[in-house]
């Protein structure tokens, strides 16, 4: 028995792996990072840029009142219904000082347009909806900053999202979200802060869509000082978006996971079996603080999307242990958090389970001298497998920097999980 299940566990190991490997989005493709439950969005530039949680919403919605947006009857020439308006969605996205808040959206059904308008964003549909946010852009950064406010609403993964609109068809030009002090494309001033309106096209079928995954609002990173997005913010934030008061309150009553891939990039459905958080064991590598802040297991169901990432995990469930670290680098060396990772030692000796980095938030990268950030490590177990197993110790490390040489003496760091 002992030698079948380290086997199997080393064997899924790869294959998820490879699935994974073959539809990872090249170096550059825009991915959601993690960000990903229910919790406020971290509003210090240190938490932004670790994956946010997805926020719940505070505030009013409705699906009546006043049209956020005017110029989509002008455009449109149709007529326009308020489906769902969400005041205080909460979806902010810090970027080491330049700061980018949602303040509000709306999603309106429209009818009878003209067939010109509706030709290439509803596909020659007449009907259709709109999305309009309501976004502010604080460059609290002290320098000018640039920024091409690309966001999206994702829908079956991270590949599969509708972007927001780039010509602004809808929104009047003295409305758009740009600077008013700077003429130059996508820049923004030192300390200006300005509040403007974007919007989203979806087609009939793309709005039904909404209801068979669990979407998200992605804000996309790249604030950069130059206008060639060298050395640019790296790690989108993410969060749930809704589209009625009913799908809210579900989303709302629902556990709040942690922000691995599974969860931000909509790879999995989880249904939580146990977790402990706030746990704040803390053990030292070198110069590293590593802190042991809580632990998820949860029942996963691969997405239709994604099911063919997990086939080689039989038809009896999969679970998923997601480990959530606290890490402070307090020496002079830039740590990889990408390249460095774990091992799961099962009972004792029955065998060892390596970190699934392909299912892991892709930001941050790697934690700065005397910076701290999160670190989310995800393990996956055959669910059958996974109930013959007692007790956990998880081993962080060799900390590794970019060129993958390991630092602090190849010194580990050793956890037992609360099981």
């Amino acid at each position: 028995m002992k030698k079948t299940t380290v086997v199997s566990i080393a064997l899924l190991t790869a294959a998820l792996l490879s699935a994974c490997g073959t539809s990872k989005p090249a170096e550059g493709e825009k991915e959601a990072a993690q960000t990903e439950s229910k919790t406020s969005a971290a509003s210090s530039s240190k938490e932004a840029s670790t994956p946010q949680d997805t926020p719940k919403s505070a505030g009013a919605s409705s699906g009546s009142g006043e049209v956020l947006n005017p110029n989509i009857a002008v455009e449109s020439e149709g007529n326009v219904e308020v489906v769902y308006t969400n005041k205080a969605p909460g979806y902010t996205h810090n970027m080491n000082g330049f700061k980018v808040s949602v303040d509000e959206y709306q999603i309106v059904k429209v009818t009878g347009m003209n067939k010109r308008v509706a030709s290439i964003p509803f596909q020659d549909q007449t009907d259709g909806y709109v999305v309009t946010a309501k976004v502010t852009i604080d460059n609290a950064a002290g320098k000018a900053m640039y920024y091409n406010n690309m966001y999206r609403i994702q829908l079956s993964k991270a590949t599969d999202y509708i972007p927001n609109d780039g010509s602004a068809t809808f929104v009047r030009k003295e409305d758009r979200l740009k600077s008013k002090q700077e003429t130059e494309t996508s820049k923004f001033a030192a300390g200006e802060k300005v509040t403007g309106l974007l919007s989203f096209t979806l087609t009939n079928e793309q709005f039904e869509s909404l209801k068979t995954v669990k979407p998200k609002f992605v804000i996309e990173d790249g604030a950069a000082d130059n206008s060639e997005a060298k050395d640019s913010f790296k790690g989108n934030a993410v969060f749930d978006f809704f589209y009625s008061e009913e799908q809210k309150k579900q989303v709302e009553s629902e556990p709040q996971f942690y922000p691995d891939r599974l969860t931000t990039d909509n790879m999995a459905d989880k249904k939580m079996i146990f977790e402990k958080t706030g746990i704040g064991e803390t053990k030292q590598v070198g110069d590293l603080k590593i802190t042991l802040d809580g632990v998820q297991y949860a029942e996963i169901v691969p997405t239709a999307a994604n099911q063919a990432r997990f086939k080689n995990f039989g038809e009896n469930g999969i679970v998923a242990v997601t480990v959530k670290l606290l890490l402070d680098n307090q020496s002079d060396k830039t740590v990889s958090l990408s390249l460095t990772s774990s091992k799961l030692r099962v009972d004792q000796d029955r065998g060892t389970a390596l970190s699934e980095g392909m299912v892991e938030p892709n930001h941050p990268r790697e934690l700065a001298p005397g910076s701290q950030g999160e670190k989310y490590h995800v393990f996956l177990f055959r669910k059958d497998e996974f109930g013959l197993f007692k007790s956990f110790q998880m081993e962080f490390g060799p900390v590794v920097d970019a060129d993958a040489k390991r630092l602090f003496k190849e010194e580990t760091a050793t956890f037992t999980l609360p099981r």
